[in-house]
């Protein structure tokens, strides 16, 4: 066994100690995973909890300016017409009421419709979840995954997203893989966030970071080599309630996570864990804008007993 300290001349307690860290459990071991930044970065709403992409820089290209696409965790953008083919078709065109300085939302997006009044039998024909298409200042073009004989489109409406009480993944992910009942994973993390909000009463709301644990399973799509990542469950939380009072403000946070464990009497297989952020509230009472993402971290290692 190498002895500490170790004498700058003596290679063969050199490699001795470093084949011990990498071999673990005692040391780092080779199962040791994790994520740290530091650089600023807005949560992106995703629409699926723990898959990419989890951020938006804050600048973009060089030389660096403002992000163009809207973050926001809540965002409702009225329009005042949609155009939809005369055949059956998936997509329709929404126009802005008002055009917009950049384009809010870029290919693949999720975003809600809603408000609408459509001729016809169904007045809220309209009112869905879609996936942009594509986005200019002034019109968003939605896809659908059915068919329909869209009707003539009345008035009102607005498109948007509500991430409000949803997890919203940040890029803080590690993965491990877990090979006996008695493995347990050690978890730390650690969260700097800031955010906009609007508040339309005086009232209280919760503001959760968790660590979340999804399971692995192979992806049968032909030429992939990655996991699909399904049964996501909570494995620790912290909860911050904020008092406020009509009106719009920033506000900020620091969570950290120094003792999680996981386990023991975890299945066999691969481990996906994710550091979230959701925001608790009635959007009635309280909404959520960009919340950035400062210092950051968390890493995983599996310990053997």
């Amino acid at each position: 066994m190498a002895q500490f300290p170790i004498e700058i001349n003596d290679q063969a307690g050199l490699n001795e100690a470093v084949n011990y860290l990498l071999s673990g459990p005692a040391g780092l071991g080779q199962n040791f995973q994790g994520f740290s930044d530091y650089l600023p970065s807005y949560l992106r709403p995703a629409g699926k909890q723990g898959h990419q992409p989890y951020d938006l820089p804050v600048t973009v290209g060089d030389p660096p300016t403002a992000q163009p696409l809207n973050p926001s965790i809540y965002l409702d953008i009225p329009i005042n017409n949609i155009t939809a083919s005369p055949n059956p078709g998936q997509e329709i065109v929404l126009t802005f009421t008002v055009p917009l300085a950049t384009a809010p939302f870029e290919y693949g997006d999720y975003v809600d419709l809603a408000g609408v009044v459509a001729a016809g039998g169904d007045p809220n024909f309209y009112n869905d979840a879609y996936i942009v298409f594509s986005c200019t200042t002034t019109t968003v073009t939605l896809f659908t995954a059915g068919t329909y004989t869209w009707p003539a489109y009345t008035s009102g409406g607005s498109v948007g997203r509500n991430y409000m009480n949803y997890p919203n993944s940040t890029d803080c992910n590690a993965r491990v893989t877990v090979t006996g009942p008695t493995d347990q994973v050690f978890v730390s993390a650690q969260l700097d966030l800031s955010y906009e909000y609007e508040c339309f009463n005086n009232i209280s709301y919760d503001v959760v970071v968790r660590i979340s644990r999804g399971k692995g399973f192979p992806d049968t799509t032909p030429g992939s080599n990655d996991y699909l990542f399904a049964d996501f469950i909570t494995i620790s939380e912290k909860t911050f309630t904020k008092t406020v009072t009509v009106g719009s403000g920033t506000d900020t946070l620091e969570a950290i996570f120094t003792t999680v464990l996981d386990g023991p009497n975890l299945d066999f297989g691969y481990y996906w864990y994710i550091l979230e952020v959701e925001f608790v509230a009635l959007i009635t009472d309280v909404t959520i804008g960009r919340a950035t993402t400062g210092l950051r971290s968390l890493t995983a290692q599996v310990i053997k007993q």
